[in-house]
């Protein structure tokens, strides 16, 4: 992961007002985990009086939906809650991905729906210098606000994560890039006619590791190496080098035939060392490249799978 990255503090929100969605006169219960910032949501079963209310599309709101949560309401397009839970997932989007891969080029209409997100007060964006040329790489994140309304939306597959708020700037190009390895390798997915289920990212995948691991502190090294591979079983790891290795992003997925599989990635960057990249070859993770480019002043990714004769070299 690359190191060194400063944020610009002029972000959008210096220009663009963010008035606050108003609140209802009868507030509505909060949901389970409605106000956890950065800790995973699980349980996704919820009972009725904790789902966000919603109500029919209005003509004269384009289309948009009032939908009600913390005490708040909010009118929001379905697209605009597409865009929520595609942010939540991931944590960290770049603006340039989220035009590419979720809006098809269409600058006015991503830029019209994250300014009402912004305004409404469940998206925020900010922008980095990246690089030796000090390029700009504009990303957006849920807000936690937005993260409660994502995680109340019956549209979320049951045991999805949903994240807000910013990650440490050295680790933003490399978690925001991790969304482009998911669209290459969910396209591959998709065309066998898969059906992706649920995306976990490392943040996920370290929490319950390494939670289970501490338990064993204390246990001799023939205990603690037995239960580090029963804990690396469970999560479907293998141990290598006597440690248990984690991918940057798993991605589970439902077969044509109904059988539930997944396929654990790793995102190689210019900075991974070869024995680093020779330990999650050993792991069996699938590798793609992680190559930084720059047109005009913007910052862009180009990620490519790693083949057999590449991670040999």
């Amino acid at each position: 992961m690359s190191r060194g990255y400063d944020f610009d503090e002029r972000d959008d929100r210096e220009q663009e007002p963010q008035p606050r969605a108003q609140p209802e006169r009868t507030p509505v219960t909060q949901g389970r985990g409605g106000s956890s910032q950065d800790v995973p949501v699980r349980d996704r079963q919820r009972s009725r009086r904790h789902r966000v209310q919603e109500r029919l599309p209005d003509p004269r709101t384009n289309g948009r939906t009032e939908v009600r949560a913390l005490g708040r309401r909010y009118e929001l397009t379905v697209r605009e809650r597409d865009t929520l839970r595609e942010i939540g997932r991931f944590r960290t989007i770049a603006t340039d991905d989220l035009l590419k891969y979720r809006y098809g080029g269409k600058t006015a209409a991503l830029r019209k729906d994250l300014v009402h997100l912004q305004q409404s007060g469940l998206l925020q964006r900010r922008s980095l210098s990246v690089g030796k040329n000090r390029d700009t790489l504009v990303i957006v994140v849920l807000t936690r606000e937005g993260a409660y309304v994502v995680r109340q939306d019956d549209k979320l597959p049951e045991q999805q994560s949903v994240y807000s708020g910013f990650v440490k700037p050295a680790e933003v190009p490399h978690d925001a890039a991790i969304y482009q390895m998911y669209q290459a390798e969910a396209a591959g997915i998709e065309v066998r006619g898969c059906k992706i289920r649920r995306v976990v990212l490392d943040y996920e995948i370290k929490k319950e590791v390494y939670s289970k691991l501490a338990r064993e502190r204390d246990a001799g090294a023939l205990e603690y190496s037995r239960r580090q591979g029963e804990i690396a079983g469970e999560q479907g790891l293998p141990v290598v080098d006597g440690k248990i290795a984690l991918p940057d992003l798993r991605i589970e997925y439902e077969t044509p035939e109904g059988e539930v599989e997944r396929v654990d990635l790793e995102l190689a960057t210019e900075h991974y060392h070869r024995g680093h990249m020779a330990t999650k070859v050993r792991a069996g993770f699938k590798m793609y490249g992680f190559v930084s480019t720059s047109r005009g002043r913007s910052a862009q990714w180009e990620g490519r799978e790693l083949t057999a004769t590449v991670l040999s070299l």
